[in-house]
């Protein structure tokens, strides 16, 4: 079966499309990721109490960090970016049903990549003053995720308390901060089967992101007792570490 007519027939059990209001002629379409929360593969939601590969009792009390730079790859290979000239969000567990939602010509799609972090030619020297208050980089918009002393933005907050092993008192603070345009990473992902945006008709369809991957990985790991806090300073290898886990932390649902 050849791959267009595959995205629509397995369209039917993994997204859905919906009619949205006609709008310019250079966007014809719109892809709606919604991201569901995950330890370890399960279910997860802020503030509930989880173990980690240390054996470590923790909850997690916020996580945020910035998407940018969307594009999808046709079937030929060519990488598309989305048709926002500025493709910015701020991804906020604390908030209902986060997303992603992006403007897409018309056609058929095998895979998605995506920035975690601001892109270096927009990262240092902007003022988030320029901005709506409604924009993800702006004042408000960006709700405590830029870096007064550094004149950039937090690229990621992954915030809670964990317990020390052979306690249940979660006394000690979890506060990785990681930001500055060496942080900046890609995370890319094949579609299980190739999908189709229509033109005027929005595509839905789950991502996941497991919370527990941005600790442990196949060859490192962090150790939230030993290593709680980072601030994201120069050549800091915890910050380094915490993103590069976090690349293997996505997953579609």
């Amino acid at each position: 079966m050849a791959p267009f007519v595959l995205g629509l027939v397995m369209l039917a059990g993994w997204g859905c499309q919906d009619p949205i209001p006609s709008g310019p002629s250079d966007i014809p379409g719109t892809l709606w990721m919604e991201v569901d929360l995950q330890w370890n593969g399960e279910p997860f939601a802020l503030n509930e109490n989880v173990v980690d590969h240390l054996g470590h009792t923790l909850t997690l009390n916020n996580l945020q960090m910035y998407i940018s730079e969307v594009e999808l790859q046709d079937m030929d290979g060519v990488w598309h970016r989305t048709a926002r000239p500025e493709s910015v969000h701020l991804l906020d567990f604390k908030t209902p049903q986060p997303h992603l939602l992006e403007a897409f010509p018309e056609g058929t799609y095998q895979a998605i990549r995506f920035g975690v972090g601001i892109p270096e030619e927009i990262n240092r020297g902007t003022d988030p003053a320029l901005f709506p208050n409604d924009h993800p980089m702006g004042f408000l918009g960006s709700a405590g995720m830029f870096w007064t002393w550094s004149t950039g933005y937090i690229f990621m907050k992954y915030e809670g308390r964990a317990a020390p092993l052979g306690s249940e008192v979660m006394n000690s603070p979890i506060a990785y901060h990681c930001g500055t345009d060496a942080s900046y990473r890609t995370v890319s992902l094949e579609f299980p089967y190739p999908i189709y945006i229509g033109a005027q008709r929005r595509l839905e369809f789950p991502l996941a992101f497991d919370a527990a991957k941005v600790l442990v990985g196949p060859e490192d790991s962090v150790d939230v007792i030993a290593d709680p806090l980072t601030h994201n300073g120069p050549n800091d290898p915890i910050a380094a570490r915490l993103m590069d886990l976090l690349t293997q932390a996505w997953s579609f649902q």
